[in-house]
């Protein structure tokens, strides 16, 4: 989390955003560009998902280029621009999600404009390059776990308990009336996750008026 922290205060130092966005994010020194990789990720998922921030590890940083027209690109769209991908993982001891990362954003090299991000829960969001994502207002995407009732399929009792009923009482669940697991509360991320989104919403805070006081003073 130190980690984050500073590479996020890199970040700060830039005096523009829009002055340094017009550099190529892979020509770049490695740390200067991971600052503001992650610094843009993190934004865009207290954004579109904050239920979905993590600072559980380092997020992990790749780099992709879109084939030329072909098989695997048919119309030739973006072919030979560099991409992004910039993952936050999560504790699997504390949470199950659908893929084995909370959040992984996409973001253009050439214009700093993310291309979209995937959540944990299986579901995502494209953002057109033509759209600026800040001042946009999307409903943000709710915290879903994906934990069901698990049952031993060589045991022939219909009435078995869940293989991970444990789990379950701890996450909320509880056998109905009708002999049903149902959920009685809505999913939400463990508690020092909360805490780690709390301190990020509150920062990215602190930032958007740092930016709102810079342009009042370009006006």
């Amino acid at each position: 989390m130190k980690n984050i922290k500073q590479l996020l205060i890199v970040a700060l130092l830039c005096t523009s955003y829009n002055t340094i966005k017009s550099q190529n994010l892979s020509i770049m020194p490695i740390a200067k560009r991971d600052s503001i990789l992650i610094s843009i990720s993190k934004e865009v998922i207290l954004k579109y998902g904050p239920d979905y921030y993590r600072e559980y590890s380092q997020p992990i940083i790749e780099q992709s280029i879109v084939p030329p027209k072909g098989e695997i690109n048919p119309t030739g769209l973006n072919a030979g621009r560099v991409i992004y991908s910039v993952t936050f993982l999560y504790d699997k001891t504390e949470e199950t999600m659908e893929w084995d990362y909370a959040a992984k954003v996409n973001i253009w090299a050439d214009t700093w404009q993310p291309a979209g991000v995937n959540f944990g829960n299986g579901f995502g969001r494209g953002i057109p390059e033509n759209v600026d994502w800040r001042n946009a207002t999307p409903n943000p995407m709710r915290y879903h776990e994906s934990i069901i009732p698990l049952y031993d399929i060589n045991n022939p009792d219909p009435n078995q308990e869940p293989v991970n009923k444990d789990e379950l009482l701890r996450r909320g669940w509880k056998r109905s009336n009708n002999g049903q697991w149902e959920r009685t509360r809505p999913d939400a991320p463990p508690a020092e996750a909360q805490r780690a989104i709390r301190r990020a919403q509150e920062d990215m805070r602190r930032r958007e008026a740092e930016r709102e006081k810079n342009r009042d003073k370009q006006d």
